[in-house]
Formats: C-alpha cells, sequence, structure tokens
C-alpha cells in the first residue's frame, strides 16, 4: 500500500471519527442551547421586571452587568463543551489498536522527516512495539539513503514520538499535534456547535 493510500485511509479515518464526535456534540449542544435559552427567556422576564419598576441610571448598570454575567456564564459553558469534546477525541486516539497506531506514526514520521537520518525517540512504554520491522519498514519506505534508528534514551512522553537529528528536532507527541489541530479547527468545531 502506497505512502498516499496510507495518508489518505488516516485522514478518512481521522474525517470520519471527527464527523462522529461533531454529531454527538451538535446533540449535546442543542440540548445545552434549549437550556440556555430557558434560563436567558426567564432571566431577561426578570430584568425586564426590574427595568419597570426602577428605572433609574443604577438599576440599568445593574441590569448590564447580570446581561455580562450571563454572557461569561454561557461563554465558559461553551468552552467547557469544546474541552470535552477535544478530550474525547483525544482519548479515541491514545487508545487506538497498535497496528493503527503504528501506521499513524509511520505516516507522522515519514511525512515529517527530513534526511531520513533521523533518530526516533518514543516512550519507554512502547519502546518495543518501535523496534526491528517498524524501523525496517520506514527505511523501505523513505528509500535509498534511509538510516532511521529509534534513540537509546526513551521520550518522557506517553503517545508519539520525536525526530532528532543533530539541533533539529521534530516534535511529535499527541500534545503537540492536538495544539496543532486544535488551532486550525477550533473555530469550524466552534461554528458547528455553536451556529448564532
Amino acid at each position: 500500500m502506497s505512502i498516499e493510500n496510507i495518508l489518505k485511509k488516516i485522514e478518512e479515518e481521522t474525517e470520519a471519527a471527527a464527523a462522529e464526535i461533531l454529531r454527538a456534540a451538535g446533540t449535546k449542544a442543542a440540548s445545552l442551547r434549549e437550556e440556555g435559552e430557558r434560563s436567558g427567556a426567564k432571566l431577561r422576564e426578570e430584568l425586564e421586571s426590574r427595568v419597570r419598576a426602577k428605572a433609574s441610571d443604577e438599576e440599568r448598570r445593574l441590569i448590564v452587568g447580570e446581561e455580562l454575567e450571563l454572557r461569561k456564564a454561557s461563554l465558559e459553558r461553551k468552552r467547557g463543551i469544546l474541552g470535552e469534546v477535544y478530550a474525547e477525541a483525544r482519548k479515541r486516539i491514545e487508545s487506538l489498536p497498535p497496528d493503527e497506531y503504528l501506521k499513524l506514526m509511520s505516516a507522522f514520521i515519514l511525512k515529517n522527516a527530513i534526511s531520513g537520518k533521523e533518530e526516533i525517540v518514543v516512550p519507554a512504554a512502547q519502546r518495543s512495539m518501535f523496534a526491528g520491522d517498524f524501523v525496517e519498514s520506514l527505511n523501505r519506505a523513505r528509500g535509498e539513503g534511509a538510516a532511521f534508528s529509534v534513540a537509546a534514551t526513551p521520550g518522557d512522553f506517553a503517545w508519539g514520538v520525536v525526530l532528532r537529528e543533530g539541533q533539529r528536532r521534530v516534535d511529535l507527541t499527541l500534545g503537540v499535534i492536538f495544539q496543532q489541530l486544535t488551532s486550525r479547527v477550533e473555530s469550524a468545531v466552534a461554528g458547528v456547535l455553536f451556529p448564532e
């Protein structure tokens, strides 16, 4: 199977998983939106009642402050939902079966390696998965002159790898990959979950 096919398959699987997560989050967001609208309507009625009862400037400032607090609470609720969506996505990625995990790591390494002679720093708990066959398959896939090797010292992380050659490091650990993914898709995810 070619690298392009592997990358395409990984991309399709990632998109399918993301769509599933977004569908579930959309349902949850709709429920929370309804709850928020009910709470907002109740608060709006209370605020309108206060405005009619007391029309002073001080009372108007109080209403503005309460509306600001409501917006802050709504924003905090939205951030919480986004946090749950990202936590679920991260949990799914961390629980990939070993063969899928190695395919994903292989694709990341081949896509991000510069010389093909990088040392691959792996987590101590996963060291055996990256031994022998894995490195040989990387070298074959990269082609002539490739000389990937697994670093003697394991990395202080639980998932992913770090490519190292001289002073150059390419961090492909889950935290960094997720940071990059989150910054790329956050506005799109927020738009789906919170269309208003």
